[in-house]
């Protein structure tokens, strides 16, 4: 019976996770716990605890009294999601000697990065610091609708991507924070059209 009902905990954790990842819910949306568990077949209470998990994360609100929320971030909320990332980063290649190494000996090998995210989890992953890759991706998950939102723009990531590897290959440790450091002030600068797309979505889902 206890395996079963952790069993049913894990589905219900790892369903909602990718549904907000994957933008099963719009900005803002009430998640209601009797029709989630019916879509998901499975009883009220292993989903009722996943969504308490998850908001401890940040990755949902939980309003007493009124249950729980996808989060609405205003653009300031946005940008400090962003910062809580770049502050990741900068740790992983200021204070992991091995890290930035390792992940300098990558990039200069023409490292297959498709994506920024990708190339800031390859920073942080290469520091082997177990506590900051798992905050880290949690800083990802929240960001998740933000950079579905920033890929439909197209603003040219694929560039970023380049001038960030390039930096980090050629330049060492202080080119590639510089780097990146510029995309980060060049994707603050976007969210609040991404605060105002997110918002346009879930009002058509209304």
């Amino acid at each position: 019976m206890m395996a079963e009902r952790r069993d049913s905990y894990a589905a219900a954790l790892s369903a909602v996770r990718r549904m907000a990842r994957e933008g099963r819910f719009a900005w803002g949306d009430p998640i209601v716990i009797k029709s989630l568990a019916a879509e998901l077949r499975l009883s009220s209470t292993p989903v009722r605890e996943a969504l308490a998990c998850i908001s401890g994360l940040g990755l949902i609100e939980h309003r007493q009294g009124h249950g729980y929320f996808f989060p609405a971030l205003s653009a300031a909320d946005i940008i400090d999601l962003f910062d809580l990332e770049w502050t990741y980063v900068h740790a992983a290649l200021t204070l992991h000697d091995r890290g930035a190494a390792t992940l300098q000996r990558g990039l200069s090998s023409a490292m297959p990065l498709a994506t920024v995210q990708a190339l800031f989890a390859a920073v942080v992953g290469h520091t082997g610091n177990e506590a900051l890759g798992a905050s880290h991706r949690t800083a990802l998950e929240r960001l998740a609708p933000v950079y579905r939102v920033i890929d439909s723009l197209g603003t040219g990531d694929a560039t970023a991507v380049e001038a960030v590897s390039i930096a980090g290959g050629r330049g060492g440790r202080e080119a590639l924070l510089r780097a990146i450091e510029a995309h980060h002030k060049a994707r603050c600068a976007l969210a609040g059209e991404v605060a105002r797309i997110l918002r346009r979505e879930s009002d058509r889902q209304i």
